[in-house]
């Protein structure tokens, strides 16, 4: 009798090892039935995305040794933020199995809500309809094209349709320091104000304002772009006014900006053209192309008159107010 705690201690121990056994068995068995969910001769080497979803989609294509977006007239896309980000998350994704064919439960899933497709450089092509993340946490429901059945995969990334989030927001980026003038030209008036060289203030003369306009200007983010010969954009650019941005290389770069007259929203758009003094910067190129809507934080920094430029450049004292 008095062995039997100990018996029955062993016997208990015996079935925990037994349960952790086969608990390892079968993680490994898992393990082991994930593959990738994505031929890695498709993700290696594509040529063409498309995004669908809640009514948008985006067409992202390889063209000319460039990744460009097809709704935004073959506009430059954001690689470093948006392509490269989704194709690194594909490329770590596994296909986990059946996650179930009931279609009570395929209807839950939202399988229809994004269709994801990505076409590689020899033709093949892959294709799927994405839901939402599983109970488990493990990712994102699938159906691959063709296919009645929806898998479990480990995809956590970022899918979005919008063609506006895949351009790329910068249009032009210099060095600040590169700049030897910036002129403001309005209707009737203009002001040009000269670095002698560089490292020196602009007409020797210290001013704040001025010296933070050219370093927020000298990257020019953009928001969206829309077709050339809209008639209110057009409308729009016939107030415009003009900054131009001069450098000690003799090159130059001129911005021409406009607000809608009639905005039919409360908030006006506010447009940009830019043009470089060499005919064959990939910049002019890009404005044959379209007009380009700013955000409206970096419009409130545009003067819009001599005077409102004058009052920027010597903002009153707190004596003055």
């Amino acid at each position: 009798m008095r062995n039997k705690p100990l018996l029955v201690g062993t016997l208990v121990l015996g079935l925990i090892t037994l349960v952790v056994l086969n608990f390892n068995k079968s993680s490994d068995e898992v393990k082991l039935s994930a593959k990738p969910l994505i031929d890695s001769e498709i993700l290696n080497h594509p040529s063409r995305l498309i995004i669908k979803t809640a009514g948008k989609t985006s067409t992202i294509e390889h063209l000319n040794n460039d990744w460009v977006i097809k709704e935004r007239f073959d506009l430059p896309v954001d690689i470093e933020n948006r392509l490269l980000p989704l194709i690194a998350s594909l490329q770590k994704t596994q296909n986990f199995g059946i996650l179930t064919s009931n279609p009570k439960r395929l209807a839950r899933l939202n399988l229809s809500d994004t269709i994801i497709s990505i076409t590689g450089e020899n033709g093949k092509t892959f294709a799927a309809e994405m839901g939402k993340i599983t109970d488990d946490a493990l990712g994102n429901a699938m159906i691959l094209q063709g296919e009645t059945s929806a898998i479990r995969t480990n995809f956590t990334g970022d899918v979005e349709a919008d063609p506006a989030a895949w351009l790329n927001p910068i249009l032009y980026s210099v060095k600040p320091e590169d700049i030897k003038s910036v002129t403001f030209k309005f209707k009737d008036q203009k002001n040009t104000f000269t670095r002698t060289e560089k490292g020196k203030k602009f007409n020797d003369q210290e001013n704040p304002w001025l010296e933070d306009f050219v370093l927020n200007l000298a990257t020019l983010r953009i928001i969206d772009a829309q077709g050339k010969g809209v008639t209110t954009t057009e409308q729009a650019f016939q107030q415009s006014h003009e900054i131009r941005f001069d450098f000690f290389d003799g090159s130059s770069i001129t911005t021409t900006w406009a607000s809608e007259s009639n905005p039919s929203t409360k908030e006006a758009k506010g447009f940009v053209r830019a043009q470089h003094s060499d005919p064959k910067n990939k910049m002019n190129r890009l404005g044959e192309k379209a007009d380009f809507l700013c955000p409206s934080w970096l419009m409130e920094q545009i003067p819009i008159s001599i005077e409102d430029l004058n009052k920027r450049l010597n903002p009153p004292t707190e004596n003055a107010k």
